[in-house]
């Protein structure tokens, strides 16, 4: 170092020349750099621009894989969803198989333990009705013909209950066939008319415009409709009205073929009609309480369904069938 001046301000030259090498563990340890002579030196402020260039480039970087992230975890939450739904649409449906077959074994066990206990009280009664006849003459000589008339009347009206409900039980050998719901409607109408008239009621029928067809086995069809008009008469009969009537209609109904039976009777009240297909309930005196029950079960076992409406002066019991082309 020379002093030039000593009364003017100090210079130096820079000790260390432009290519002198540098030691980098030296600058390592340093937060400057060694620039050579004549360089332009860098500000704070430049440091501190670069500083920041570089924490936003890095911050950009994490809130894309971020966002890269948060995608996969919802697509992996998506298919998590939509796989418990489906896990739980295969379990619903397998509860409904194992019930329906639960219901369907309990039912066939069921019927065959009923059908046995039928068979088994109608022997023993065949057996006391024929001692009855054997002792009539016996109780005419002694003026107690009546209580053999009673007890013979009792059995036949077991007997009766009996077969109706072995009618249920028993398998029906008849073969479904292709059946015209007219067709059905105007046989009932041939059966029904004399009795009609001669119970003052007026019975009609409404046929369907286009032919109806269903699968059906005939004779139990015929058992359902005879039930129904059996009790509209005698609901109309009952009120003692002169202007009794009963109407059946046949209509179609949105891919089903209907059968109603219309009635101007007394009505049935709602806790009856609450009960109305429970079997052996009943309202009437010498009624059996399974005729309903029995029309019931030949109904579902066509694939269709019955509904039932009353109010006073009227009542509708309409039945419906898988229409078949």
């Amino acid at each position: 170092m020379t002093m030039n001046n000593p009364s003017a301000s100090y210079s130096f030259r820079s000790i260390i020349e432009p290519d002198t090498p540098v030691n980098p563990a030296f600058a390592s340890r340093h937060v400057f750099r060694i620039l050579p002579v004549g360089a332009d030196i860098p500000s704070v402020t430049d440091y501190r621009s670069i500083d920041f260039r570089k924490m936003t480039s890095a911050k950009d970087e994490l809130t894309i894989m971020r966002d890269k992230k948060k995608d996969e975890l919802e697509r992996e939450l998506q298919n998590l969803n939509q796989e418990i739904l489906e896990k739980q649409q295969t379990l619903k449906l397998l509860k409904e198989v194992i019930n329906d077959m639960s219901r369907e074994y309990q039912s066939i066990s069921s019927s065959g333990l009923a059908a046995g206990l039928a068979h088994e009280i109608r022997n023993p009664l065949t057996t006391i009705k024929g001692f009855i006849q054997l002792l009539k003459p016996d109780l005419q000589s002694a003026g107690k013909q009546e209580l053999a008339d009673v007890a013979l009347e009792e059995i036949n009206r077991a007997n009766s209950l009996l077969t109706e409900f072995l009618s249920v039980l028993r398998p029906n050998q008849d073969v479904k066939k292709r059946l015209s719901v007219n067709h059905l409607a105007k046989d009932m109408k041939n059966l029904f008319t004399s009795e009609a008239i001669l119970k003052g009621i007026d019975f009609s029928v409404e046929l369907a415009e286009d032919e109806l067809f269903i699968m059906a086995e005939e004779n139990s069809l015929k058992q359902v409709l005879v039930n129904f008009l059996k009790n509209a008469m005698e609901a109309v009969e009952g009120t003692g009205k002169n202007d009794g009537a009963i109407k059946m209609v046949v209509a179609k109904d949105e891919g089903f073929a209907s059968i109603y039976v219309i009635d101007n009777g007394s009505g049935i009240d709602e806790a009856c009609l609450e009960k109305i297909f429970t079997p052996f309930y009943t309202t009437k005196a010498e009624g059996t309480g399974i005729g309903l029950a029995i029309s019931k079960q030949i109904i579902e076992n066509h694939g269709g369904v019955v509904w039932v409406s009353s109010e006073r002066s009227k009542t509708i019991f309409k039945i419906s069938f898988p229409l078949h082309s």
